[in-house]
This record gives C-alpha cells, structure tokens and sequence, in this order.
C-alpha cells in the first residue's frame, strides 16, 4: 500500500507540473518590438509651374535685350549712312560709311583711298591690320559675330562697330616693302568671317575690297 500511495503522489506531480508548463500565466518569451527607421527629410522641389515662369521671365527680359541692341545698331548704321562716315569714339580715328563696292587689286584699293574726297578731306588711305581689328564688335559673341561666308557675299556686311557697310573683306596697308621702299609679296587684309589678319597674292584675281579711313591730325 506505501508503494502504490508514493505512486502516486509521484503521478500528481507530474500532472501538476505540466499543467503549469501549459497555463498561459507561465513564463513566455518576450515579444521583440519592430524597429522603425525615422523618415530622411526629402528636399523640397520648386514647383514645375514656378519654374516654367521663371524660365519664360528670362527668356523674355533676353529678348527684349536682344531688340533694343538690334535697333540701336539700325539707328545708329543709319545716322552712319546717312552722313557718309563715322568717327570711333575710342580711337578718334574717321571711317568711310562704307567700302569701295568692288574686289579690286592691293594698288588699286591704295589708289582708291588716296584719291578719296569725302567730308572735305582729302587725306584718306587704307587701315593698318590693327586699326581694322578695332572695328570688331566684341559685344557680339563669337562665332555669331560675322555668321558665315553664304550672309557675308551679298552685301549685309560683317557685324561691325560704327554701323559700316562692307561688301567683303577690306585690304590693309600692311605689305613687305624692299630697300628702295616699294611694296611686294602678298597683301594683308583682315578676315573679318575668322577676326583675324590673313594674306593674298595681290596681282591675283581676289575678293578683297577697300575701306578708307584717316587719323585726325596725321
């Protein structure tokens, strides 16, 4: 009878025991709450409608700029015309309003300018490379500033300072002279398609104009 009793009290034990294995007030694992990661600032975008305005602000206001310059450069072309010359205000030096009209020889653009009549002087002559490069419009960004070959040759002329009128590259008074001072070998003129001095045959059949100018007081 011991036997049987200690057995089973060894029975209810173990009953007991997994009954609080199963109760839901035993000890359980601890839930891990979930991580949140904090939202990054996102930067702020202007507004599409913001930015079309501003672009078209701009585009304006460029416009309206390129317009005024434009007929300024007609005035003042046509006051140049008009009175047959120009004077640069940051050299002094007097212009005719335009060239000769025709390609022609280095000695027969010399002879032109030498015997030019204009305003009551007599005293004109053909430019040197420096004073020509002087009659570029640097306010006119390059290569935008002569266009090209095709808008030159048909006597619109280069963009040039004064509002002059060329029909084509004018010669300069640069030339190679020997000891007895004779001029030979190639003429200079200036390019003004490139803005820059370039040279030619001067007997040889060419495209190269004359342009007279003359310095107060030589």
């Amino acid at each position: 009878m011991k036997s049987q009793a200690k057995a089973v009290l060894i029975l209810l034990s173990l009953v007991a025991m997994i009954s609080r294995a199963q109760s839901p007030t035993g000890p359980s694992t601890p839930a891990v709450a979930p991580q949140v990661r904090p939202a990054l600032p996102q930067e702020q975008l202007p507004v599409p409608q913001e930015q079309d305005a501003a672009a078209r602000e701009r585009a304006e206001a460029d416009k309206a700029q390129r317009e005024a310059q434009a007929k300024e450069e007609r005035r003042q072309a046509q006051e140049t015309q008009a009175r047959g010359y120009w004077i640069d205000p940051s050299t002094g030096l007097m212009w005719a309003a335009k060239d000769n009209g025709k390609d022609v020889t280095w000695g027969h653009a010399m002879k032109y300018c030498r015997n030019l009549r204009l305003a009551g002087y007599p005293d004109w002559r053909l430019a040197t490379l420096d004073e020509l490069a002087r009659l570029v419009d640097k306010s006119v960004p390059a290569p935008d500033r002569f266009g090209n070959t095709e808008t030159f040759y048909i006597n619109i002329g280069p963009h040039v300072r004064g509002g002059l009128s060329l029909a084509g590259d004018p010669w300069s008074s640069n030339r190679e002279k020997d000891r007895f001072g004779h001029p030979y070998g190639p003429g200079w003129f200036f390019n003004f398609i490139t803005s820059e001095p370039s040279y030619d045959l001067q007997l040889f059949r060419n495209t190269k104009y004359a342009l007279c100018m003359r310095r107060p007081g030589e």
